[in-house]
């Protein structure tokens, strides 16, 4: 049985080691096929890729990984109309994610960050959930830089 590294909170994070990440070639490959499930709206299959690259790597070099996965959370919480789940991790996967340059490992994650900010002040217009309309929720798409080998673009 593999041992799971504790889960830190954000205070307790090393920033400094936040980029990081370095990933395997079959990481890499785990990585690009979650991001095909994701914007396929396969949202729990890319949540179970990305939880096995986020299984090896240390705390403060998986949070970003960590942001992916709660965003895949979020959304397949969303389809299944659990909407304060979906609440909970969309607001995670959005603190990780600031923590981050606006391209990482080749993603436009500056992009990302502005579907999911508009998905949160969409949210605080409207405090009643009971009277929120969640079909209006921006689904994002995550898109590759166009320069896929700066930024630490998994070279594949």
């Amino acid at each position: 049985m593999t041992k799971r590294i504790r889960k830190k909170s954000l205070s307790e994070l090393d920033r400094t080691s936040l980029t990081a990440l370095v990933l395997s070639a079959d990481e890499k490959q785990d990585l690009l096929r979650g991001i095909e499930l994701f914007n396929a709206h396969k949202f729990w299959e890319a949540h179970e890729v990305w939880e096995g690259i986020w299984q090896n790597h240390p705390e403060d070099g998986r949070f970003f990984i960590q942001a992916l996965i709660q965003l895949a959370a979020a959304y397949h919480q969303l389809r299944r109309k659990i909407y304060r789940g979906f609440i909970i991790h969309i607001q995670r996967a959005h603190e990780r994610l600031e923590l981050f340059p606006g391209a990482f490992l080749g993603m436009d994650v500056e992009v990302l960050r502005g579907t999911i900010k508009r998905t949160i002040e969409f949210l605080g217009a409207n405090k009643n959930l009971e009277g929120t309309d969640f079909s209006r929720i921006e689904i994002p798409q995550i898109t590759n830089l166009p320069s896929q080998s700066e930024s630490g673009w998994p070279q594949l």
